[in-house]
């Protein structure tokens, strides 16, 4: 059974055949996931992780290799591997890869995550967000939903609504050095009003200042400058799980 075999196996056990319920739970398009059980294209690991991200339930042994059973069991539901000390859970995989399972910040939640999860101590856990890695890291690690077009040039570059990225924090003892804007170009930036998602083109050192800047080309996304002392936290993007797999 080949992986697409097994995607299509989840629609027809836990929706009934139902190709548009099992496109509305993993936020898709039926065409989409049409072409996934066809057998047509080639299945990446963006549409793995957003299997596992939105069907906790399925065992990822089971989808990655097709070892096991198709639904978790008592005897699945293993500890992790490793949590590290930002509590970060990494799991082992057939592939030699790791599922890593991080802290989520859906678009619904930026208020919330703003009011109550920015300062160190948490009132409450966040939602989680799997992603599949080739090796642990042992720093701070968070999901953002996208929202809005601003990243969004209509390129492969693009960081369009809806999607779910992956972000390291940088921590503000190197904001003042150089960041490295050109091995890590896109940026989540927690400010105490908002949460931004942009690209990072000039830094003075001096000021403590950034310029933002936006994909869209529209007018009403101009770049525009923030000063360190306004910003809560950076996290530089290094993954991105597509809405439009």
């Amino acid at each position: 059974m080949e992986v697409h075999d097994r995607i299509r196996k989840i629609r027809e056990d836990l929706f009934k055949g139902s190709n548009i319920d099992f496109a509305n739970t993993l936020d898709e398009k039926p065409n989409t996931t049409s072409n996934w059980i066809s057998g047509n294209r080639k299945i990446g690991l963006e549409v793995i992780e957003k299997i596992l991200a939105r069907l906790p339930q399925i065992n990822s042994s089971w989808l990655l290799s097709g070892e096991g059973s198709m639904m978790k069991t008592d005897s699945d539901k293993e500890e992790p591997y490793l949590v590290t000390k930002a509590g970060v859970k990494y799991f082992q995989l057939p592939n030699g890869k790791y599922l890593m399972r991080v802290p989520f910040v859906p678009v619904k939640a930026y208020a919330k995550y703003i009011d109550e999860y920015r300062d160190a101590e948490y009132s409450a856990p966040l939602d989680e967000y799997n992603f599949i890695v080739d090796q642990i890291g042992h720093g701070r690690y968070m999901a953002f939903e996208i929202k809005g077009d601003s990243m969004d040039d209509d390129t492969r570059r693009s960081l369009g609504n809806g999607d779910i990225v992956l972000g390291r924090e940088l921590g503000a003892e190197h904001w003042r050095d150089k960041l490295h804007t050109n091995d890590y170009p896109n940026w989540i930036i927690v400010l105490d009003n908002t949460i931004l998602c942009k690209q990072i083109i000039h830094q003075d050192v001096e000021k403590a200042t950034i310029v933002c800047h936006s994909l869209n080309p529209s007018p009403e996304y101009s770049d525009f400058e923030l000063n360190f002392k306004d910003i809560r936290y950076m996290f530089n993007i290094i993954q991105r799980v597509s809405n439009m797999v």
